[in-house]
């Protein structure tokens, strides 16, 4: 038998957004459209941030630059540690 805590008593804190843009080309962006979506906090239904909504326009923008930097850029030359470092990056 599945018993079910009562959370409520869970100190629990949103963090932060820092990015609510696409990330096309090495940059944070708005998406071409304008368009964004909210992301709702379940637990009460607050508005947490207004995220930038991509589309098909956005997505083959983000595709070009991504062809075009793994083809003309380091990143295919750098040492899977080096590509590591970078990607932790983000978590931060």
């Amino acid at each position: 038998m599945v018993q079910s805590k009562d959370n409520s008593e869970v100190n629990f804190t949103i963090p932060k957004i820092k990015f609510t843009k696409l990330f096309i080309n090495g940059e944070f962006v708005d998406s071409i459209s304008g368009n964004t979506f909210e992301m709702i906090d379940p637990r009460n239904e607050d508005m947490i941030a207004r995220i930038a909504e991509g589309n098909k326009d956005d997505i083959d923008l983000a595709v070009k630059a991504a062809c075009e930097a793994f083809d003309n850029g380091p990143w295919p030359r750098l040492a899977p540690k080096e590509r590591r470092k970078i990607m932790l990056k983000f978590m931060d």
